[in-house]
Parts: C-alpha cells; structure tokens; sequence
C-alpha cells in the first residue's frame, strides 16, 4: 500500500498534466497510522494582537498533517523539520492547484456547535471547493498566477478558494519571490515539484531496505 500511494499520487500529477516522476519502490506497509500530532510542536505560540487578547499558534507546526491556519513560520516550521528548503515547501503548496477542499458551507448547524468532535460526520455535508476555480483538474503553475492577482485584489468572486496558508506564500515577502518564480516559469516550477515529491515519498525509506 506505501508504495501504491507513493506512484498514485506521482501518477495523478502526470496523467492531469505535470511533469513525470519516478518513484523507486521497497517501502515496507505498517499496520497502525501515524500520529495526528507532533510528540513536541516546532516553534512558539505568540500572544495575540487581536481584540482579547490570547494567544496565536499560526507560528507553531504541532500536527503530522500541515495545518490550514498556518502562518508563512509555521509552514517553514513544518516543512524545515522534514528537511524540505523554501523553493520545495512553495512547490508542494503548488499541489492545490488540483482538486478541492472541503468547505463548512453546507454543514448543518449542530455540526457547527460542536465541530472538533463531530467533523468526521459532518464532513460529507461540507461544499467542495476548488483553491483555482479554472481548470481544477489541470496540473499547471496557475495556483501561483492566481495567488499573486489575489494580492493585487485583481480577483473576481468565485474565482479562487484559498485557505490562509495559501495566501501567506504571498504575504511573506521571501516566499512571495518563489511564488513569482513559478508563475512566470511552468518548467521551474515542475522542475522544483518533481524534486519535493520525491524527497516527500522517500522520507523515511530507502530504496536498499
């Protein structure tokens, strides 16, 4: 099954239009999942500068899965730990340019009550929503072209779906560079992406196991 998911998702990437990648295989299936969250976060929680007070954990990388509240630290927390450079964390970002996320529109009230224990059973009443309204099913650099006119607020209703760790790539100077990179160049993009994905699928594994 590791293996599987591995060259399914290179597979998905290539047949919708991106770059070809080879995945080596020899990874060994385990029989329980990983973990949902970090035996201990990377980074720090900030006292929050909104109304009330509190505190802002955007900055702190705690689950085993990227958060979608994440801030451009808590992404670098993220992806830094696994090994991945900023180029590389920007081109996995660059994955939703595919598919859709699901949204609360749709989920009944009482979900909404009570969402963190009843979300697994309410997720089937969540809207599937696109990150790119165009071409959803097309594997190309668009996500960065449409998350820089996001930025210059040259957008339309409708016409993207971001979560905030999406626009952050665009708020962060440093990685605004790279998103700018890839909209300008597929080639540098797929280039960038093929080398992520594979480092991602190799994590943990090696081939003369």
């Amino acid at each position: 099954w590791a293996d599987t998911i591995a060259v399914a998702g290179a597979e998905v990437v290539t047949s919708s239009g991106g770059p070809r990648i080879k995945v080596e295989l020899g990874r060994l299936d385990v029989n329980i999942p990983d973990p949902e969250r970090l035996s201990k976060p990377v980074g720090q929680c900030r006292e929050a500068t909104i109304q009330g007070g509190g505190t802002d954990c955007r900055g702190q990388a705690s689950e085993t899965i990227p958060g979608a509240g994440l801030d451009s630290d808590g992404l670098r927390n993220y992806f830094f730990r696994l090994g991945f450079d900023e180029e590389e964390m920007v081109a996995l970002m660059g994955g939703h340019t595919l598919g859709r996320w699901t949204s609360l529109l749709g989920v009944p009230k009482e979900c909404l009550k009570d969402l963190n224990s009843k979300w697994a059973q309410c997720l089937p009443y969540g809207k599937k929503l696109p990150f790119v309204s165009e071409d959803p099913d097309k594997f190309s650099n668009t996500y960065y072209k449409w998350l820089l006119l996001w930025n210059k607020r040259e957008i339309n209703n409708g016409d993207v779906h971001f979560i905030p760790s999406d626009v952050v790539l665009v708020i962060d100077e440093d990685l605004k560079k790279q998103v700018e990179k890839f909209a300008s160049d597929e080639a540098e993009f797929f280039k960038a992406y093929t080398r992520a994905y594979t480092k991602l699928v190799s994590l943990g594994f090696s081939s003369s196991v």
